[in-house]
């Protein structure tokens, strides 16, 4: 390579002309009042004028010479000049005179470039070494260039008279010695400018450092290489439908063949052919696809490669049977960026064959050198890069089993192709595979996909982890229940004949089950007032259920039936709050809970026309009318009553026109009753429970009152006595039918007296009462066999509300009216 030094003189301008000590580069014209000159340093104050003749200058040693001027500047301002040096003013006394070149626009110009360069060219090589003259010319006749005082006189300046249009005079930087070895070694060398004018660069510092920009320009770097080419690949392997690189890394600017060797056996068809250059690369050159085949037209293509006996890249790369556009894919001219690199891309797909390919670069120097030429140079290298066989896999979330009308979600891998294309097989399905995208894969498409038509196939796009996914939903779907078989295949392949052969595909197998609903009651007897929840389970994805609850004049209107929210999991639970059930006549009551099926649609529903409100059939329509069947009247006159009701609307699901299914239960409804268990007598001091039976719900609160039945209102002479208990309970669960109710009492503060039992409940309209004694003394106990001492007992503290007893004005003692009919 032969390079060139361009130096910046834009920091050196005219100055005006009363101004000494500075050189200023500048074209050699001369103009009275913009002289450009060089100051010396000889000066004089002139005393006597009569003292200075031209002899008196000339003995100062002004050099004079042929196309020389003398040039005199006077402090004052005042300057004249002649063509002999001879002022044709005299000077002053005490001005001051100085004596300079001055440019003119005939005669040579001054200062003498040979000697009088201002600028100092330094290049370093990358080991450390400062080189004083670089070799300048051609290759056959370099000659030795200064680099120290560059004359710089022209804008802009290059170094050795470099000619950008022809190359001469440019650095040679392939310049050898005696023993023909390179002068100048591979490596970085670092190049810049310093300007020595007036010793500028020791003087004009920045902080006691050379002053980059001002007296030093920035340093450059270039890099001299061998004279060879190498090729690198970014990946060992890869998957076919994948792309990969090459860099080719040789002279700057310099033009390379770039091609898939050994490839002239393949036909360019499916598993036949090689990864191809991408399109539109920066300074990456393909034939004309047009003219490919053609001879003569593929100058690229025609370039005879080194040991091919005279055979072109054309004929060492692979044919193309389907389409011209391939083989010129195949290779490519390239040229290398000013660093000396340039990466090509190539890409394959699933048509490329699985095997190693070896990628070579080459070039034949100089350019345009025949292969049989005895003194051209060829440089070239190869490269391998191995191109396997992609998988595609598929596997459906879950346990494989679903219901219809649930969604199906399918993921899996594609290393094979950019898209994955999906279909099913199963019982009865189109032989080849049905289309899963449609709403029925028994008759959709021709029926089925079509071999090779990528639109009959579910088409999803593989992201860039080589991962895909699609859900599935069923709901619309008409299939049976059964086994199914969904393919994932890496091109639109059907199952029919060998044609997965040429594809790589994975399989999946589902159960697909027919949905069905399930429920239960909280409980079979409710009583008026309490809740009660249907609960149960809706498979297949509806979005609801319906509830229908039927009894004697029941449901009221059309709200009666309900539509109830299934969750994610398949659950739901509808509530009978209190406030229903207790307005609900005793009796049984009838639920049907309504599942919808895959299309989520309910058949069979209440519709309300004027005064009435009938149950439809949504599938069954009469002549002209799409507003379905009635199947009864639900509500209004001629409405059918409690189970005759019931047993309609499931005999109209069951119509062979609706795919709607159910389950059906029932409860009953009772009258809320708390019977309190007989007590009998107890002394004070004893601890005991009351009981009770009821079939209100467990839970429900019981507010429990044990009082005296002597508690009545007082004289204001008297003093007013209470003597019982109270508090609040749940309800628990029994084991005979009904639930128990319990209350623990502690008569230790009771008075002897007959007292009432109130068992009451706090949201349900229902009540029990009873009676039992409080007596004086201890309960009997049997006499004891041997007499020993005890401890006085100690009585516990009653757990139950008491009110202590006042100290009462002393009376005979008198029991109550009941304590008298009890005794």
């Amino acid at each position: 390579e032969h390079l060139g030094f361009q130096i910046n003189t834009n920091m050196y301008s005219a100055v005006d002309g009363s101004k000494r000590g500075n050189y200023i580069a500048g074209p050699n014209t001369y103009t009275a009042a913009d002289p450009y000159f060089l100051n010396e340093t000889m000066s004089t104050t002139i005393t006597k004028v009569s003292n200075y003749t031209v002899a008196t200058w000339t003995t100062y040693g002004v050099p004079f010479g042929t196309g020389k001027y003398l040039y005199f500047n006077s402090t004052s301002g005042v300057y004249s000049k002649e063509a002999t040096g001879v002022p044709t003013t005299a000077p002053g006394v005490n001005d001051t005179w100085s004596i300079g070149y001055d440019v003119l626009t005939t005669g040579t110009a001054a200062p003498i470039a040979a000697t009088d360069g201002y600028i100092t060219l330094k290049v370093k090589d990358s080991n450390g070494a400062t080189y004083s003259k670089l070799k300048v010319g051609t290759l056959d006749a370099p000659a030795d260039v200064s680099l120290l005082g560059v004359f710089v006189n022209n804008q802009p300046y290059y170094f050795g008279t470099a000619d950008l249009s022809t190359g001469v005079g440019y650095w040679v930087t392939d310049a050898t010695d005696f023993n023909n070895q390179y002068l100048y070694p591979v490596g970085t060398y670092t190049a810049w400018a310093e300007s020595t004018l007036n010793k500028m660069k020791d003087n004009y510092k920045n902080a006691g450092a050379d002053y980059t920009g001002k007296t030093v320009s920035a340093a450059g770097t270039i890099t001299l290489v061998s004279d060879s080419v190498k090729i690198e690949a970014n990946k060992d392997s890869v998957v076919r439908s994948k792309s990969f690189s090459v860099t080719v890394t040789g002279k700057p600017s310099t033009t390379y063949y770039v091609w898939v060797k050994n490839t002239n056996t393949m036909d360019s068809g499916y598993d036949s052919q090689p990864p191809m250059i991408n399109i539109n690369q920066e300074k990456v050159y393909s034939d004309d696809a047009n003219a490919a085949g053609i001879s003569g037209t593929h100058a690229i293509g025609d370039y005879q490669y080194e040991n091919g006996g005279g055979d072109t890249i054309w004929s060492n790369v692979a044919a193309a049977t389907t389409s011209t556009f391939n083989k010129t894919r195949y290779y490519a001219s390239i040229q290398t960026s000013t660093s000396g690199t340039r990466t090509i891309e190539f890409v394959t797909n699933n048509w490329t064959k699985a095997q190693k390919y070896t990628i070579r670069v080459e070039n034949r120097f100089p350019n345009g050198s025949l292969y049989t030429s005895a003194s051209a140079s060829v440089k070239s290298d190869e490269v391998d890069v191995n191109v396997e066989k992609g998988a595609v896999t598929i596997v459906a979330a879950g346990d494989q089993s679903y219901y219809l009308g649930e969604e199906i979600k399918f993921s899996g891998t594609n290393t094979e192709s950019y898209k994955t294309y999906l279909f099913i097989s199963g019982p009865n399905l189109p032989q080849q595979g049905g289309q899963i995208q449609g709403t029925n894969p028994r008759s959709d498409g021709a029926p089925g996909v079509t071999d090779g038509v990528a639109n009959t196939f579910k088409v999803i796009d593989v992201n860039g982890d080589n991962t895909w996914s699609w859900k599935w939903g069923t709901s619309t779907v008409a299939l049976d229940a059964g086994t199914y078989t969904i393919y994932a295949v890496s091109q639109p392949r059907s199952a029919a004949s060998n044609n997965l052969a040429n594809a790589a595909f994975g399989t999946v197998s589902i159960i697909i089950k027919k949905p069905f609903v399930s429920a239960t009651a909280s409980q079979s007897t409710v009583a008026q007032g309490d809740k009660i929840f249907i609960t149960g389970t809706a498979e297949g994805n509806p979005t609801g259920v319906k509830i229908w609850i039927l009894g004697k004049n029941y449901p009221t209107d059309a709200t009666g039936v309900k539509d109830e929210t299934v969750n994610t999991d398949a659950s739901f639970s509808y509530e009978v709050t209190q406030q229903t059930t207790k307005t609900l006549y005793p009796g049984q009551y009838f639920v049907v809970v309504q599942h919808p099926m895959q299309n989520n649609v309910f058949d069979v529903r209440p519709v309300v026309e004027g005064t009435k409100t009938y149950v439809k059939n949504m599938q069954l329509n009469t002549a002209g009318v799409s507003t379905g069947t009635n199947v009864f009247t639900l509500l209004g006159a001629g409405s059918l009553q409690g189970s005759d009701a019931a047993e309609a609307l499931v005999q109209g699901i069951n119509d062979p026109n609706v795919d709607d299914t159910y389950t059906k239960l029932q409860f009953l409804v009772e009258v809320p009753v708390i019977r309190i268990d007989p007590i009998g007598d107890k002394h004070v001091g004893d601890k005991f429970t009351i009981t009770a039976a009821t079939n209100l719900a467990v839970d429900d609160e019981i507010l429990v009152q044990v009082y005296s039945s002597s508690f009545k209102p007082t004289q204001k002479s008297q003093s007013g006595e209470f003597s019982g208990a109270t508090g609040t309970v749940k309800v628990a669960k029994g084991d005979s039918g009904m639930n128990k109710i319990s209350f623990d009492v502690d008569s230790s503060t009771f008075k002897p007296d007959e007292y009432i039992v109130t068992e009451e409940a706090i949201l349900q309209v229902a009540t029990g009462t009873a009676l039992f004694n409080v007596l004086e003394g201890a309960a009997p106990t049997a006499a004891p066999t041997v007499v020993v001492t005890t401890a006085a007992p100690v009585t516990a503290v009653p757990t139950t509300i008491a009110t202590a007893v006042p100290t009462p004005i002393p009376t005979t003692k008198s029991p109550g009216y009941g304590a008298l009919i009890a005794l």
